[in-house]
């Protein structure tokens, strides 16, 4: 979920408990809003951070009451549950006003158009590990479609390491450099690109810690492919089709 959007989200809900007070209790109320906070705090911190723990544990009730308890009793009760509930959505508010809007960092201009086009929305989301998949699978797909479809010995469309290996081939068409050593070197990006993280992310959901810069990394390394390509084959490439 995206920061900012997460963050107004949260004010918009804290607001709300703060002016419905009691009005809160009704049933169907109360339940979208607690369904809704969760649901914010699940997708902008994770389903285990500490915050969305405390605030699915929050009790909004009595622990022990009798048929004599007066009905302010349980008033009083629900409202300590909404003003702990409103603590936490505070204490969430800091935490992720502390780490920024991810999306103000990234500059759009900075990778391939067509690539960042095409995982804008999942970076918009923080989807790291989507945003590396689909970088993969992307610039295969259109490296494949701007060189034309190269095809193997039985007539087969290419994938992955052969691929690139073929495309960039010394003496292939769209060989990336000027010279020997260069044609080598961009060769061998290409072909680990597809075997050090395709092979990995388009069949992989994976979990890390920091999947935030691996995915950025691979959109990198993605882009850079791209660009070259655009910047010496622009003239050839079938970027129609």
């Amino acid at each position: 979920m995206q920061t900012r959007q997460a963050i107004q989200s949260l004010k918009q809900l804290k607001d709300e408990a703060q002016q419905e007070g009691l009005g809160l209790q009704a049933d169907d109320k109360f339940s979208s809003w607690k369904g809704r906070v969760r649901s914010v705090l699940t997708r902008a911190l994770g389903v285990d951070h500490h915050l969305t723990e405390s605030f699915v544990k929050n009790q909004y009730g009595l622990i022990a009451f009798t048929s004599s308890t007066p009905d302010s009793a349980f008033d009083a009760a629900f409202l300590d549950g909404v003003r702990r509930a409103t603590g936490v959505i505070d204490a969430a508010l800091f935490e992720l006003e502390q780490a920024g809007t991810s999306d103000d960092a990234v500059d759009e201009t900075a990778f391939d158009p067509d690539l960042w086009a095409h995982v804008q929305t999942h970076v918009q989301n923080e989807d790291w590990s989507t945003v590396a998949s689909q970088t993969a699978i992307f610039v295969e797909d259109r490296v494949r479609q701007w060189c034309g479809d190269p095809k193997d010995r039985d007539g087969k469309t290419l994938v992955g390491k052969g691929l690139f290996a073929k495309i960039m081939a010394p003496d292939g068409q769209f060989r990336l450099g000027k010279e020997p050593g260069e044609w080598e070197g961009w060769r061998g990006i290409g072909m680990g690109f597809t075997q050090a993280l395709g092979n990995v992310d388009r069949h992989n959901i994976q979990k890390r810690p920091d999947a935030k810069r691996y995915a950025f990394g691979v959109l990198g390394v993605g882009s850079l492919i791209l660009t070259q390509l655009r910047h010496q084959h622009g003239g050839d490439l079938a970027m129609d089709e």
